[in-house]
C-alpha cells in the first residue's frame, strides 16, 4: 500500500468534502480519518472512495497510528466505496 498524508499533498487546509473529493480526483482507493463527526460520514456516502475510520481518541500522529497498523490492514480489503469501515482500538 502507498500512504500519503494530507499535509504532504498540500491538502492540510481541506476539510471533509473537499478532502474526500481531492482524494477521489487523485485516484486514491481509501482515505483514513479520525473524524468521528456525522459530516464526514455523509461526505463519504456515495463517493468513489472507501473510508477507514480510526478511533479519534488515538490521535493522528504517526506514533498514534502505528499501534493500529495491523487493524488498518485488516480493514482496507473489506472497506467498500461510499461507506465507512471503523477500526476499533
Amino acid at each position: 500500500h502507498e500512504v500519503e498524508t494530507a499535509t504532504h499533498r498540500g491538502w492540510a487546509d481541506k476539510e471533509n468534502g473537499d478532502l474526500v473529493d481531492a482524494c477521489v480526483e487523485a485516484g486514491f482507493d481509501v482515505v483514513l480519518s479520525i473524524d468521528q463527526g456525522q459530516d464526514f460520514t455523509k461526505v463519504v456516502k456515495g463517493k468513489a472512495i472507501a473510508a477507514v475510520l480510526l478511533p479519534g481518541s488515538q490521535g493522528s500522529r504517526l506514533a498514534d497510528v502505528l499501534p493500529l497498523v495491523d487493524k488498518i490492514l485488516e480493514a482496507i480489503p473489506i472497506a467498500r466505496r461510499g461507506s465507512i469501515t471503523r477500526v476499533k482500538p
